[in-house]
């Protein structure tokens, strides 16, 4: 039996041992052990044909590990490999798309804050600019107020000194100007800055809600595929990838062959099929071995 676990980002759970033990004596693997297709839920979106290819697959990862032919198909197999659509393909589907809108969501906002990022060093970099202009300008005015106070109390400015005053405040004004544009624009960069800010939260809270949603499941261990060794039948239930689903049928037909489970996380036997690895491992093959009276 297979079991296997939802890993989200960082999250990371554990899970118990739900293995069988098996015994089958004087097992030399001289016999073949045909199988053969029941039931076959279209559900899940691929042909008998290409399941039976992943099935030829799946034999093959034990067949090359001893050289043997171990497996073969046949109308009237004695074992039955069954495709059974339930809930936890449904689910495993479900997380698959809300998995994907995540990672787009996730691209969108980091390429929306990039975006506010820059927008936030070209403003600091414009209000300094600003502040400083301001600054200088109240300077300038101040300094421009005075000479007009003075010269009003002293009953008026000679002719030069009256234009050069005329000249300073029309300077003024247009600085003035200038200013209350860059205000403008400011404001303008602030009001950009502010919506990027609100579009990267709902896209970030959007993508937390589809997370939430796949982590509803997370905590559960769903059984990809069990062997039935009363019945001889191989139950498929849950798949998320093509690599998955022949690991899951390598398993199962690991346990045909009367493998119990490994504790190397990266064995076809191991109790989680949480590796993406197709080769089995040396715990794989040693058991295979002693199995089939090869050691």
């Amino acid at each position: 039996m297979r079991k296997t676990q939802l890993i989200l980002l960082i999250l990371l759970l554990s899970g118990g041992y739900y293995g069988y033990s098996f015994y089958q004596k004087n097992y030399t693997c001289n016999s073949v052990i045909t199988y053969t297709l029941g039931t076959f839920d279209d559900e899940f979106g691929i042909s008998k044909k290409t399941f039976l290819e992943d099935l030829n697959q799946a034999s093959a990862i034990w067949e090359k590990a001893i050289e043997k032919n171990l497996f073969e198909y046949s109308e009237n197999g004695a074992i039955t490999v069954n495709l059974v659509y339930d809930t936890r393909q449904k689910t495993t589907e479900q997380n698959n798309i809300l998995k994907a809108d995540t990672e787009k969501l996730n691209a969108s906002a980091l390429s929306v804050k990039q975006q506010y990022t820059s927008l936030q060093n070209t403003y600091t970099s414009d209000e300094r600019i600003y502040t400083n202009l301001v600054h200088q300008f109240e300077q300038e005015q101040t300094a421009y107020n005075a000479k007009v106070t003075y010269w009003n109390a002293h009953g008026g400015a000679p002719s030069d000194i009256y234009d050069a005053l005329v000249q300073e405040h029309t300077s003024l004004q247009t600085t003035y100007t200038t200013l209350e544009q860059k205000r403008v624009a400011l404001n303008t960069l602030v009001d950009s800055i502010n919506t990027f800010i609100h579009t990267y939260n709902l896209l970030i809270d959007n993508a937390n809600a589809k997370i939430t949603t796949i982590n509803k499941t997370a905590g559960k261990e769903f059984e990809e595929g069990t062997y039935d060794p009363n019945t001889k039948t191989i139950t498929i239930y849950e798949f998320g990838t093509k690599e998955k689903l022949i690991r899951v049928l390598a398993h199962e037909l690991g346990h045909a062959l009367s493998l119990n489970h490994n504790d190397n996380p990266k064995s076809i036997m191991y109790m989680l099929n949480q590796s993406n690895t197709l080769t089995p491992s040396t715990e794989d093959i040693r058991d295979l071995r002693i199995r089939c009276n090869l050691l």
